[in-house]
């Protein structure tokens, strides 16, 4: 829900009057973070102010400040494009200005002052270099708040405003100045379920086993975070021993591991193991081929044309996959092979992904979440994870799940996942049942906007045996 309505003087976009006096770049070094812990006000919001104090307040990344942040505290939310969003909590025992708290955010961010202030280049990458600040044309780091209902610009720039409301909600989004960002409850709603993750987390810091290990990490990454210490010292005990279950297992480990950047457990197997050369491919079913090929991208080694062919022919023909041959096509297998195949390079205009997404609309119920497929029994309604892989499809195709043609009567599938959330942040999985940790953790990435793989990187092996 990150995205904000910026005022063009507010953010420095190039139609300020003014070239640069003096051009300063600033990296922020990402924090070590762990999960934070959220229970905000969605309709408070912040007054800006002539001038901004001294900003010992900061933007929380860390778990020992984060409890406290969500109590004492206001939230940043960063929109990258259309989909992709981070959230972060910010601290605010004295009132801190919009740029600082920006700063202190463990994101990495760039800027440049100039006569009229200072203006945002780049954050997490996105953006322009410091030398050339707005190199963006029309698309610039836009800043202000939500009130609310919607975003709105701030009438003055990030480094004199002043946040000191508590539940007070600052935005920043990568776009034009006339787009609108996403609502502020989708991000905040991600930040609460990653609350309600935390407070599971056991005394050994896992979740209760290998898998949910796994997919918990994932979800932290989602966010940009750095797992905590525990949780990372668990998958590198366990780790081996679950990539070798199968191909999906060393798939789901490689995107999460990656996703934070971990180093990759010694005597762990890597997907491209699983090679066979009888089927020609990763695996001969689409949903561990799907797992396999995102944890190759994931680690940074080269996409593997034939498995991504061989997924590519598993399309069924009335469009969408099925996990194995013989089970009947699923949401779940669809939106994840969409996910795959749009990583490894396939175009959207693709027809398997059009006749794949035309098959997730096909699955929309009446709630603007989608069922598992369109049988009967527990199959016959939507499900948080059946949606939830249908968000991350949606956005890996660059489409908006707010788009009408996304709506069920005005209601989408961001709204049915919002309305399984709990009080305590976690999600059921259907209406009426109580919260459970799969449609949480799979709810995150969905909310946030990111598709897997979450992050490409080459991990080193780990050298240091797990306490």
């Amino acid at each position: 829900m990150a995205a904000l309505l910026g005022l063009l003087a507010a953010c420095g976009s190039p139609a300020a009057p003014a070239p640069a006096a003096e051009a300063t770049a600033t990296a922020n070094t990402p924090e070590a973070a762990s999960v934070p812990v959220p229970a905000v006000a969605e309709t408070a919001a912040v007054t800006p102010a002539e001038s901004a104090p001294a900003t010992a307040a900061e933007t929380q990344t860390s778990a020992a400040e984060t409890a406290a942040a969500a109590e004492a505290g206001a939230f940043l939310v960063v929109q990258f494009d259309d989909s992709r969003v981070l959230a972060r909590a910010i601290n605010l025992s004295t009132p801190i200005s919009g740029l600082a708290a920006l700063q202190h955010s463990g994101l990495d961010v760039v800027t440049s002052t100039f006569t009229w202030g200072t203006g945002v280049c780049s954050i997490e990458g996105v953006g322009c270099p410091v030398e050339d600040c707005f190199c963006g044309g029309d698309l610039f780091w836009n800043y202000g708040f939500w009130d609310g209902a919607a975003w709105q610009s701030y009438p003055t720039g990030p480094d004199v405003t002043v946040i000191s409301a508590t539940g007070s909600i600052e935005g920043w989004r990568w776009g034009t100045f006339e787009g609108q960002g996403l609502p502020a409850p989708q991000t905040l709603a991600a930040q609460r379920a990653l609350g309600w993750l935390q407070a599971a987390q056991g005394n050994d810091g896992g979740f209760g086993g290998a898998g949910a290990n796994v997919e918990a990490l994932m979800a932290v990454a989602a966010n940009g975070l750095d797992a905590s210490p525990a949780l990372l010292d668990v998958l590198r005990a366990d780790g081996a021993a679950y990539s070798r279950q199968g191909v999906a297992e060393a798939g789901k480990l490689a995107v999460a591991l990656a996703g934070v950047e971990a180093c990759w457990p010694a005597e762990a197997v890597r997907p491209q193991a699983y090679y066979s050369k009888t089927v020609g491919a990763l695996s001969a079913d689409a949903g561990f081929l799907s797992w396999g090929i995102l944890g190759t991208l994931a680690l940074g080694e080269e996409t593997p044309a034939d498995s991504v062919a061989y997924l590519t022919g598993l399309a069924l023909p009335e469009g969408g996959w099925e996990w194995s041959p013989g089970w009947g096509r699923d949401t779940n297998t669809t939106a994840l092979a969409i996910q795959t195949l749009i990583a490894a390079g396939t175009p959207v205009s693709a027809t398997e992904i059009v006749s794949g997404l035309a098959y997730l609309k096909a699955a929309q119920d009446e709630s603007g979440g989608l069922r598992y497929d369109a049988g009967a029994g527990w199959q016959g309604a939507a499900d948080a994870n059946s949606t939830a892989y249908g968000l991350q499809a949606l956005a890996a195709a660059g489409k908006t799940p707010h788009d009408p043609a996304w709506q069920m009567d005005g209601v989408g599938m961001v709204d049915f996942l919002l309305a399984l959330q709990q009080a305590d942040g976690g999600l059921a999985w259907q209406p009426g049942q109580e919260a459970n940790l799969a449609a949480t953790v799979q709810a995150v990435p969905a909310l946030l906007g990111q598709p897997f793989p979450l992050r490409r990187a080459t991990l080193e092996t780990c050298t240091q045996a797990a306490q």
